[in-house]
């Protein structure tokens, strides 16, 4: 039994005229009158019969085309179903970005693509998580675009911003009053770091290198809101870029102001080469490149 079969029996069952049923769907009557043979033989039954110059339905037709009404419904749900998503999933941006941008960058970003009457279709589904993991994800064809601090050949990248770091110490610390700071000023404190991915930790262990020196790690944490924590608790200090937890009377955020060392870090927007994006992402990709990607 073929979906043709059924959807000649349908058809055939409603007009109940060989001639009409096959000009109604579009092929010559001999194949209608064959393929509803075929399906009478696999069945085992009549399901029409004449009367005179007319068919009707016999008893068995009766009975069998609720049955093949129903899985024809069935399968028009399905592919209903399927086009629906299909058409959504173009809409859909998977989009990646790390914690000290989320409150910085990202509302800005989603008001300015909203704000346009092409982009309000498109949906989001956002991963916050450390800049190495939404590397690893955007190669791994997990995230369609993303905001991080890693770059390489595999990969698309614009800079966006250029992100200053800031000294976090604890409330009493014998810098906390100090309206900047150097290296030189803390590089003997303890200090709570980020784990070993993270490009926030690479380019400080450059800068200790570069200066003869080896870091005091007291704690090494996977994000920027639990190295706050232990500088709050008194552990040590942290340098870390500006974060809404930061906004805490336990902790006192200075600038860092070094002529030998630069205390920036480089935000970039990325995407894979090669790996073709939806029409959405690509406007999502366009709108973001147009309005913030610097020297």
């Amino acid at each position: 039994m073929t979906l043709l079969q059924l959807q000649y029996f349908k058809t055939l069952a409603r007009v109940l005229h060989y001639t009409q049923a096959a000009a109604e769907l579009h092929i010559a009557q001999p194949s209608l009158s064959y393929s509803i043979k075929e399906l009478e033989k696999e069945l085992g039954v009549k399901l029409f019969e004449k009367d005179s110059r007319h068919i009707r339905l016999t008893v068995y037709g009766e009975q069998f085309l609720p049955y093949a009404q129903r899985a024809l419904d069935m399968l028009d749900e399905g592919v209903g179903v399927l086009k629906q998503m299909a058409g959504s999933a173009q809409q859909i941006v998977r989009l990646g970005y790390f914690h000290s941008v989320s409150a910085s960058l990202i509302p800005a970003v989603m008001m300015g693509i909203y704000g346009q009457e092409k982009n309000r279709s498109i949906r989001f589904q956002f991963t916050e998580a450390p800049s190495f993991d939404l590397f690893q994800q955007l190669k791994r064809g997990e995230l369609d675009l993303a905001f991080c601090l890693h770059q390489d050949e595999e990969l698309e990248s614009v800079t966006i911003m250029r992100q200053p770091l800031y000294l976090a110490v604890p409330e009493h610390h014998s810098l906390a009053k100090r309206e900047s700071v150097s290296f030189a000023d803390f590089a003997r404190e303890p200090i709570v770091m980020l784990d070993k991915p993270s490009s926030l930790r690479t380019q400080l262990d450059q800068v200790y290198t570069q200066n003869g020196l080896a870091p005091d790690v007291v704690f090494e944490v996977r994000e920027c809101n639990a190295a706050l924590q232990y500088v709050a608790l008194r552990f040590g200090v942290s340098v870390l870029p500006q974060v809404p937890a930061m906004e805490n009377e336990k902790v006192v955020v200075i600038p860092i102001s070094d002529e030998n060392v630069s205390f920036v870090r480089t935000v970039f927007f990325s995407w894979m080469k090669g790996r073709p994006l939806s029409p959405a992402g690509r406007r999502v990709r366009d709108y973001i490149v147009d309005r913030y990607a610097t020297p």
